[in-house]
């Protein structure tokens, strides 16, 4: 038994949560005060991105082990606009030195051969240290931040497509993800990426380039497939004056969300475009927002895929009986994916022995063959794509969404920030388009409208906002401004979300129709 996840006593018999006790404890590394309070060490922002801060050890997780066969595991490669300060190359291989060196002790990552080079030259042994610090060293330090950890990762009907189809669909579905994890981070880069520098990092500007290791992984660890993409973004960015500053990890933190939506988007895009496919709503917990996944695949495959998070979100149940008991109400968006992360950390099985993709993927299509047949995955999913017809909008009204996502954010939040609107224009985006293309610069023209014409700054914090209900009721007096008096029976937070935004953009339509008032002349009185 793992020593940190507690006893495990068996439930009465026919005890609503399985074989499992409820206890009240949290997982390791995480504090029952950060299950509830603030944000976790972990947070597990849906099924799109996760994001970890990653220890001094982490990068041993990822890193390709030599005596592997090559096909066993991808090796691990750099990106990023940083790596030229670092004298490497984007698509280089991340050897597990350069690994430890940079993510495991914030030194340079070709640390040995700097050090080689300068002994050979005569410098003492202080400059040949010094040469190969990024920054303050860190030595002092018992667990020094040095790297945030990234994963990615698609739907599961993605991800069944992936290791059920042919080699070419296998081969574009890769391609699909790896062009929109990479744009992702190049966002990152260019619109969220800090460094900090001075005690207490009072001094802060844009960080003009990271450094990013990127790992695939193929399965979980229960062998299922699992296409997914882990990026160590090292913490050590360029101050403006050229000097090594660390990154402002609470930053990406705050845009990880946006992050995430932003990843969704751009592969639905490219999946639609190579594969001819389309998406559909699936709800996973009831109430809560649904996941897109490609439509036409049976949900008998998500089943026989999905074993492990069944198992979770099991476990889960029983957590948020546990938490409404605790606390007299139903827990809410980030109170929940703590939860589940509780929940994943207390079930997690022993980790397999790695095997070949090949052998993966025989083994998949045998353990299918039952539920699937001879039929083709591709073929029934372009075949739904041909059958649904759904019309689809190429332009987005501007007005009409940062309508609707300032009323789902605002009546989720309360309180805001731009990111919030941003990771929720972005979710409207691939609501509406379903997998075609957006123009560039719409999710932040929604924004710019919504911050502009219906929302108000909240006061209590720099940076935050209210909706402003007054002005998302432009016909009405202010006494029908209010949210409506009675919820349905049982309706979630974002049930309540949602029957806002549909109000709001319903009274704008009205607006709209409306008939202007005929002109007046001087001539007319």
């Amino acid at each position: 038994m793992n020593p940190h996840r507690g006893p495990r006593p068996a439930c009465p018999s026919g005890g609503r949560y399985g074989k499992y006790l409820v206890i009240p404890r949290p997982p390791r590394g995480m504090s029952g005060r950060l299950l509830f309070g603030p944000w976790p060490r972990r947070c597990l922002l849906g099924i799109m991105l996760d994001i970890t801060r990653a220890g001094p050890g982490s990068w041993r997780l990822y890193v390709d082990r030599a005596g592997r066969e090559e096909e066993l595991a991808v090796p691990g490669l750099w990106m990023g606009r940083g790596l030229a300060a670092m004298g490497l190359h984007p698509g280089d291989a991340v050897t597990e030195r350069q690994a430890e060196l940079l993510f495991g002790k914030g030194r340079h990552p070709n640390a040995d051969q700097i050090e080689a080079a300068l002994t050979q030259a005569g410098r003492d042994a202080e400059t040949v240290r010094q040469a190969t610090l990024l920054g303050r060293p860190v030595d002092h330090i018992a667990r020094p931040l040095l790297a945030v950890a990234l994963e990615f990762r698609a739907a599961p009907t993605v991800h069944l497509l992936w290791a059920l189809g042919d080699e070419q669909t296998r081969a574009t579905i890769e391609d699909a993800q790896t062009i929109a994890r990479n744009r992702t981070i190049a966002w990152i880069e260019d619109a969220v990426a800090q460094v900090r520098w001075g005690n207490g990092g009072r001094h802060r500007a844009a960080a003009d380039a990271l450094v990013v290791a990127v790992f695939r992984q193929f399965d979980n660890a229960r062998g299922a497939p699992l296409l997914t993409d882990h990026a160590l973004v090292s913490v050590k960015v360029r101050r403006p004056d050229g000097k090594w500053g660390n990154l402002h990890s609470a930053e990406l933190f705050r845009y990880a969300v946006a992050a995430g939506t932003l990843f969704s988007l751009l592969l639905m895009e490219e999946i639609t475009e190579r594969l001819g496919v389309t998406w559909e709503p699936r709800e996973v917990t009831a109430g809560s927002r649904p996941v897109w996944e490609i439509a036409g695949i049976p949900h008998e495959l998500i089943s026989w895929k999905s074993s492990r998070r069944q198992e979770i979100a099991h476990y889960t149940d029983g957590l948020i009986t546990w938490y409404e008991a605790k606390h007299g109400h139903p827990p809410g968006e980030r109170a929940r994916h703590a939860l589940a992360r509780w929940a994943a950390e207390d079930t997690g099985p022993d980790k397999h022995t790695p095997l070949p993709l090949s052998v993966l993927r025989h083994h998949w299509r045998r353990s299918t063959a039952g539920l699937l047949g001879s039929e083709s995955l591709l073929r029934l999913a372009q075949d739904a794509a041909e059958e649904t017809c759904r019309p689809v909008r190429s332009r987005i009204d501007v007005g009409l969404a940062a309508v609707e996502v300032t009323a789902i954010v605002g009546t989720m939040r309360g309180e805001f920030g731009r990111q919030h609107l941003l990771a929720e224009a972005r979710r409207y985006l691939a609501a509406t388009l379903r997998g075609h293309r957006h123009t560039p610069g719409t999710d932040e023209d929604i924004v710019a409208e919504a911050l502009a014409r219906y929302c108000t700054p909240a006061g209590s914090a720099a940076g935050t906002w209210t909706a402003d209900w007054t002005v998302l009721y432009p016909d009405h007096s202010d006494d029908s401004t209010k949210a409506p008096e009675r919820w349905p029976a049982s309706a979630s937070r974002y049930q309540r979300a949602q029957i806002t935004a549909r109000i709001r953009t319903d009274r704008l339509r009205t607006v709209r129709r409306l008939p202007l008032p005929p002109l007046t002349t001087p001539s007319d009185g």
